[in-house]
């Protein structure tokens, strides 16, 4: 199975924006992704607003550079989350990956910018009705987290709850009595690790 390579860490800024450019670009009316997971016009207002603020950060002035540090942080997060949404819609599939403007991973030997698999997702009633707290084992080299949430055990209309840099978090609301399934993918560097197996709980 082909992985998605991000390719952003090392760019410079303009660089970075002109890939995000791309990728958006590629995934604007691809049929292989039809429900893009952010929603391309967040994509397009996160590429919008670093381009601003980089352009009002070269007069050097520290507040305008810390706004631009922000937004590009910003960017890389929401690039994140679409790159583990084109890995899982894409099936593995290197010509699906390729048509998303993002590149497709050499087959090698993991390194650090490359994230592990999540394992033992364990669910459990959340601090107020409606809500869930999902935990899981640290995977190696991970940066981010994303739980991603169906009503379906076969996991179709699946969205992402949450993104998070720790091991565990509290997402909802759903509706009491609804049986909600999950599962978890770690975002490295560069490459996202392997989808966690897919467990379910009954929303109290």
């Amino acid at each position: 199975m082909s992985k998605v390579k991000m390719g952003f860490y090392g760019l410079s800024v303009p660089e970075q924006i002109e890939r995000a450019r791309h990728i958006h670009d590629e995934m604007t009316g691809n049929t292989n992704y039809t429900t893009p997971v952010p929603a391309l016009t967040i994509v397009d207002g996160a590429i919008t607003a670093l381009e601003t603020a980089y352009n009002n950060s070269r007069g050097r002035d520290k507040n305008e550079v810390a706004i631009m540090n922000l937004r590009r942080k910003e960017l890389l997060v929401i690039i994140s989350q679409l790159a583990a949404y084109v890995q899982e819609a894409s099936g593995g599939d290197a010509e699906k990956i390729l048509s998303s403007g993002y590149a497709v991973a050499k087959a090698k030997t993991p390194h650090p910018d490359t994230a592990g698999a999540v394992n033992n997702v364990r669910l459990s009633d959340g601090s107020v009705s409606g809500k869930i707290r999902v935990d899981f084992d640290k995977a190696d080299n991970a940066v981010l987290y994303v739980i991603i949430t169906s009503l379906s055990a076969d996991m179709s209309n699946k969205e992402p709850k949450g993104i998070t840099s720790k091991t565990h978090k509290e997402i909802g609301n759903f509706d009491p009595g609804t049986t909600v399934w999950v599962k978890v993918i770690a975002l490295g560097r560069e490459e996202p690790g392997s989808p966690s197996e897919t467990v379910s709980i009954i929303v109290r």
